[in-house]
């Protein structure tokens, strides 16, 4: 690659080891895909903070990196961790300690401690046309196709680099010519909620992997259908950029997402939208005892909806209910009075932590409830639990009465 001056000071030491370090990532990652050169990031996102992604080893490192004045140039926010850090679940020391170890390092290089992977409901929105570096699946496909920013599947360690740098390789989908779409799926059928929206990603997912769909149909979705819609195919398949013609910024018609390219054409009708629901449902008994809703994040809108169906209804001794959401939804969803509506029926509304990347299973749960399409595709195998797959009225329902009902 050609670097420039400044860069190369930065391989070189002399902005010292944990730039050389991060300067040698990119560098690396650069090389492999064939970049030319870096570029300037506007902001950077940092995924793998749990501790069952960094492990001890990641929790020395990072604090290591801390320790030898590593600090971030741009803004970097931090995704989920494994822990609710404004209470005790329950979950044992010997998981929670090495954890805030974790998430206190990246604070010391300047990271946003927001602990979410939905940082662009509290300011951090990445504008047009915008070079970022974020990681974490959800978050990379939403703002590159709802917002139309440029940036990369990334990992944590390369998200963590070019937030140390301000800089990131150009390569695949920061250029014009890797985000024409790859194939056309033409919806027939009406999408009503999240999870609908989020079983026909997953269907979708499975079927692409890394190619780029584009979208005819898919009607007047929410902000929140369109990120359960991404993290769907993002966790189904390894989908990174979607297109839906007249919806997303990049694709106005046909001719303009596909420009020129001869694309297939596949139709989406019930019978695939049943798929969806199916592949996502491992459940066997109906007896539940956990109930874990928002993956990717709450946002305000679905905090007020779920303290409404929550309101003076009481959840079943002996399951366990956790609304995720991060701390800046949390602490409005407070002082407008939906938290203690949701914990006065005996749920919990927590901050920071993510199922997937945490450990609710030390807890005993077997059986869970949600309306995550990436919760419910990754609980099985990260988590062991089987998992029932509905809306929210079905969630709620199933907390309350214990079973699930279809």
């Amino acid at each position: 690659m050609r670097l420039t001056d400044e860069q190369k000071g930065m391989l070189d030491g002399g902005r010292g080891e944990p730039v050389q370090v991060a300067m040698e990532m990119l560098c690396a990652l650069g090389e492999i895909y064939g970049a030319e050169e870096l570029i300037p990031i506007k902001s950077a996102h940092c995924a793998g903070l749990s501790l069952k992604s960094h492990g001890i080893a990641g929790m020395k490192w990072a604090e290591d990196m801390a320790a030898k004045g590593a600090r971030v140039v741009v803004p970097t926010t931090m995704n989920v961790i494994g822990v609710d850090r404004s209470r005790d679940l329950g979950l044992p020391a010997d998981w929670v300690e090495p954890q805030m170890r974790i998430e206190k390092a990246y604070e010391a290089m300047g990271c946003f401690g927001t602990s979410s992977c939905v940082p662009y409901y509290y300011s951090f929105l990445p504008r047009f046309g915008e070079h970022i570096a974020w990681a974490e699946s959800s978050a990379v496909v939403f703002t590159n196709s709802v917002l139309g920013a440029r940036d990369n599947r990334e990992g944590g360690p390369s998200a963590w680099a070019a937030g140390i740098t301000g800089f990131t390789p150009c390569y695949g989908l920061h250029l014009d010519e890797n985000r024409r779409g790859d194939i056309l799926f033409r919806v027939t059928v009406p999408l009503h909620g999240i999870t609908d929206y989020g079983a026909l990603g997953n269907y979708v997912g499975k079927m692409v992997g890394e190619k780029i769909p584009v979208f005819e149909g898919l009607g007047r979705p929410s902000t929140e259908e369109l990120v359960y819609f991404g993290s769907a195919l993002a966790s189904a398949g390894g989908v990174a950029l979607f297109h839906a013609i007249g919806l997303t910024p990049e694709a106005p018609d046909l001719e303009t997402v596909f420009r020129g390219k001869r694309y297939e054409v596949v139709e989406l009708g019930e019978k695939e939208l049943a798929q969806g629901y199916d592949n996502l449902t491992s459940g066997k008994s109906r007896d539940v005892d956990f109930v874990a809703l928002g993956c990717p994040h709450c946002s305000l809108n679905q905090v007020a909806q779920l303290a409404g169906l929550l309101q003076g209804k009481k959840v079943k001794d002996g399951v366990t209910m956790w609304i995720h959401t991060n701390m800046a939804v949390k602490a409005m969803a407070k002082e407008l009075g939906y938290q203690k509506t949701i914990e006065d029926a005996g749920a919990v509304l927590t901050q920071d932590l993510c199922v997937v990347l945490g450990n609710p299973e030390v807890l005993g749960f077997k059986t869970m409830v949600t309306h995550s399409p990436k919760m419910a595709f990754y609980a099985p195998g990260g988590n062991g639990l089987d998992v029932w797959y509905g809306n929210e009225e079905k969630c709620v329902r199933a907390a309350v009465t214990g079973r699930w009902e279809d």
